[in-house]
């Protein structure tokens, strides 16, 4: 007689059964683990920042060189005012550059450096640049310790003067050549010294009458000048350019190298036995009065 199996016939589907589910779900818990659902945090809102207003560096784009050496382009616009207060100055090295910088308190930030910069005048030197600040931007300055502090300190920016101002510091921060209204030109001997009144006595009359009338005292401008018994006349632009105009017209030879780097210069010699060679050179003068020298660092 058979044995009856009924009962076990019916337990084994259902532990395949309920191994197919237990399966079925270690399956979904390894490749497809459950994760808590996150909470939602609440914003944070910070406070807002103001960083300085930095032209692009890394912008493949190079902007047309804006300074210059000798003059201005016919109709450029003078820098406003004529004549300014200083209230800071610097002169000194930051990162193996010579920097000059002037501030007024009327909001002008005038400045050179040597070396190539994308906005200067040429790969040696930038020329006489300027940017306007606003009135709490010059204060801005002022409140620090030292004029390389408030020009150079943490958290500037190379290569550009006070680029750690905020952008409320700019009434336009945008760099444009420094167009004098003034210029002085200079004239000394080179080998050793020679009275003014000699040197002016060998150029072409006119250039020689319009100099000696705007002569000024020169007791305040670079030693390089007084020490070689030189002297300066303060001219306006225009007749500077006629000056020049007079020395080319004349044959005066310029120093085209230095002149293309530096300062627009001549070279001569004056009449006589002994070694005469002179120099004549033309610098912007700035609105506190100095003679702006860009060679002289």
């Amino acid at each position: 007689m058979e044995a009856d199996r009924g009962p076990s016939r019916r337990i084994v589907p259902s532990l395949v059964a309920f191994a197919v589910v237990v399966g079925t779900v270690w399956l979904v818990a390894t490749v497809w683990p459950i994760r808590p659902t996150p909470k939602p945090t609440p914003t944070e809102v910070r406070a807002p920042i103001e960083t300085p207003a930095l032209t692009d560096l890394t912008s493949p784009v190079v902007p047309t060189r804006v300074g210059f050496v000798g003059f201005p382009h016919e109709g450029a616009t003078l820098s406003t005012p004529k004549r300014g207060e200083l209230v800071l100055s610097y002169f000194g090295e930051q990162f193996t550059h010579w920097y000059e910088v002037w501030v007024y308190a009327d909001g002008r930030l005038i400045w050179q450096r040597e070396g190539n910069l994308r906005e200067g005048a040429n790969e040696y030197a930038t020329g006489f640049l300027e940017q306007r600040l606003t009135p709490g931007g010059v204060t801005l300055l002022l409140r620090r310790a030292s004029a390389e502090a408030a020009l150079f300190g943490f958290p500037w920016r190379p290569p550009y003067p006070a680029s750690w101002l905020p952008p409320r510091a700019w009434e336009d921060r945008t760099i444009r050549a420094y167009v004098p209204s003034r210029y002085a030109v200079c004239y000394l001997g080179l080998a050793r010294p020679i009275p003014p009144s000699r040197i002016l006595s060998w150029l072409p009359a006119s250039a020689a009458r319009l100099l000696r009338e705007r002569a000024f005292d020169v007791s305040n401008v670079e030693a390089w000048l007084r020490g070689f018994g030189g002297g300066c006349s303060s001219v306006t632009t225009e007749d500077a350019r006629t000056v020049a105009e007079a020395l080319e017209d004349a044959g005066f030879g310029q120093d085209e190298e230095f002149q293309k780097a530096y300062s627009l210069t001549y070279y001569f010699e004056g009449r006589g036995v002994i070694r005469n060679e002179a120099v004549i050179r033309f610098d912007p003068i700035l609105p506190h009065g100095e003679v702006g020298c860009t060679s002289c660092g």
